[in-house]
């Protein structure tokens, strides 16, 4: 990863305080299972359809963030907005590895910043 990528993740981290949580492969996982059982055809529809499934991502990524952005007034329910506008990245790290975590999580981040 490059010097100055590195200084982008650290400068979203810290200006918010919210930090990069550990890859969780087994959302990941679930998420390649779900979308298996949707069917093999390429289908963008059934690919956010896996991604969103029981919100397994956005409650993960909650029970790590959650206190940080309720003080910034940051609620599930805006926070389910926010991360709405990622879900083709969420289907490029989870389902095509196209796009690593650290890269999904400073995207993610980098909105949070803005709407808050």
């Amino acid at each position: 990863m490059a010097l100055i990528e590195l200084r982008a993740i650290w400068y979203v981290v810290c200006t918010m305080g919210l930090p990069i949580p550990d890859e969780p492969e087994d959302v990941k996982s679930f998420i390649r299972d779900v979308r298996s059982r949707l069917g093999p055809e390429k289908n963008i529809d059934w690919d956010n359809l896996a991604v969103w499934a029981f919100n397994r991502l956005p409650k993960y990524l909650w029970s790590v963030w959650k206190e940080d952005l309720k003080a910034h007034g940051v609620t599930w329910q805006k926070f389910l907005k926010i991360l709405r506008f990622h879900t083709l990245d969420m289907v490029d790290w989870a389902l095509y590895d196209k796009l690593e975590w650290q890269d999904l999580i400073k995207r993610i981040l980098s909105t949070i910043e803005r709407a808050t």
